[in-house]
């Protein structure tokens, strides 16, 4: 059974192999060295202050993290983001990115965002699919945005 909860420390070594099998799929020769688990600690901390707050999310197949969100809310503007969002291969298609999207969505909710925003490569087809699914829609085009010759699509959803 899968369970989504917040990210805790021990969960770092998990999200690296995560965050670098997910995303391995689609760079494929593009893909950098796999980030320490330090990294991932750090990146997906909680941090909160009056007018902002991100949270990162991972499920768990047992002890197992095979997948993981993290996300954002500017308080103020009511503008939230989606930072990365990953799940294993070989969980992919299991409705894993599914549930951690659920639990995004409520946090931003909760904090009545207006819109998030995020972006994804023009070569993650299957991505794309999954953020149209979400409720997302293309706003624009970010050429050549991280890798030469890979477009980046501005991705927006309202509330």
């Amino acid at each position: 059974m899968i369970v989504v909860r917040e990210f805790q420390d021990c969960d770092a070594a998990g999200a690296a192999e995560v965050y670098y099998e997910s995303f391995k799929t689609y760079l494929k020769e593009r893909m950098g060295p796999k980030r320490s688990a330090e990294y991932w600690q750090n990146s997906m901390k909680r941090f909160t202050t009056e007018e902002y707050d991100n949270i990162s999310f991972v499920a768990l197949d047992g002890d197992r993290v095979v997948g993981c969100i993290s996300i954002a809310a500017a308080l103020v503007r009511r503008l939230g983001t989606l930072t990365r969002i990953g799940v294993l291969p070989e969980y992919a298609g299991k409705g894993i990115g599914k549930m951690l999207f659920e639990e995004a969505d409520r946090f931003w909710r909760e904090r009545k965002m207006r819109k998030v925003a995020t972006c994804v490569s023009s070569i993650n087809t299957a991505a794309i699919k999954f953020y149209e699914r979400c409720g997302f829609h293309c706003e624009g085009v970010l050429k050549d945005h991280f890798f030469p010759g890979v477009d980046e699509h501005q991705l927006a959803l309202f509330y």
